[in-house]
């Protein structure tokens, strides 16, 4: 039982959170929408297709929008590769298979992420939560914000267009994930960042959370401290400890959807 008593699970599904639904959200870069091509030319809005580029008052040929019909999503984890959760101690939990749903709240956030994780164990031993079945890991449902990670710069001048965004993801209420591993109860709080491709429509996207030796990154969104986003985790009532996590899965949303950086 040595193994596991640094486990911290840090079981959060891969979503690349580019699809939204009608926005309720300021209206404020970055945005969650789609760039629509304009029937006829003309009027405000964009001549690229990622609607990121300079904004025109004529002539417009694709316009901006954050209000999506279909705003579900679902993801799986990438065939073949495993999700690994490795604490600062070097405790490692594994899982090989992911898949859940996820919904768009507006065009800052999402919600009702509900990834279910199986295969799951430490050292050969392995990890449930309540009511699953052996292996089978179920988080609480998850919720996050859309932000910018890093600045675009071009030539030493700040360039917004080149702006990295990633999204955030915590539990809507309570712990992020409750479970035990050979009898020992393993609690997950906090929260996490991924980044997200952006500046162009997409109807699935390859999403990957990354993390070495405990140590997420990202783990802040400009302005913010070092570690502002992390996951901790305790054992068995011990103290909590920082946890990273290592996925990588495939998102299909229900209908192509922009992470816009400047729109």
């Amino acid at each position: 039982m040595k193994r596991i008593r640094l486990i911290g699970l840090c079981l959060v599904a891969v979503f690349a959170f580019t699809a939204i639904g009608v926005s309720s959200a300021s209206a404020e870069a970055p945005e969650f929408g789609r760039c629509l091509k304009k029937a006829v030319a003309g009027g405000e809005g964009y001549n690229d297709s990622g609607c990121k580029k300079t904004k025109v008052t004529t002539g417009a040929k694709f316009e901006w929008t954050t209000a999506i019909v279909k705003n579900k999503f679902s993801s799986k984890i990438k065939e073949l590769t495993t999700a690994t959760l490795e604490t600062v101690g070097g405790t490692k939990i594994t899982c090989t298979g992911e898949s859940g749903p996820g919904e768009y709240k507006n065009s800052k956030e999402v919600g009702k992420v509900e990834p279910l994780f199986t295969g799951c164990s430490t050292s050969g031993i392995p990890c449930n939560s309540v009511g699953q079945g052996e292996g089978i890991i179920k988080t609480s449902p998850l919720g996050g914000v859309l932000g910018v990670e890093k600045l675009g710069v071009k030539e030493g001048v700040k360039e917004p267009a080149l702006n990295k965004l990633a999204v955030e993801l915590h539990s809507e209420a309570g712990n992020v994930a409750e479970f035990s591993c050979g009898g020992l109860p393993v609690v997950v709080k906090g929260s996490v960042l991924h980044a997200v491709k952006t500046g162009v429509m997409v109807l699935t996207a390859t999403e990957k959370f990354t993390a070495s030796k405990g140590e997420q990154k990202p783990d802040k969104f400009v302005g913010e401290g070092v570690d502002a986003h992390i996951l901790e985790s305790n054992t068995n009532g011990g103290p909590f400890e920082e946890a990273g996590q290592t996925i990588t899965a495939i998102l299909t949303n229900e209908e192509k959807v922009e992470a816009n950086p400047v729109a």
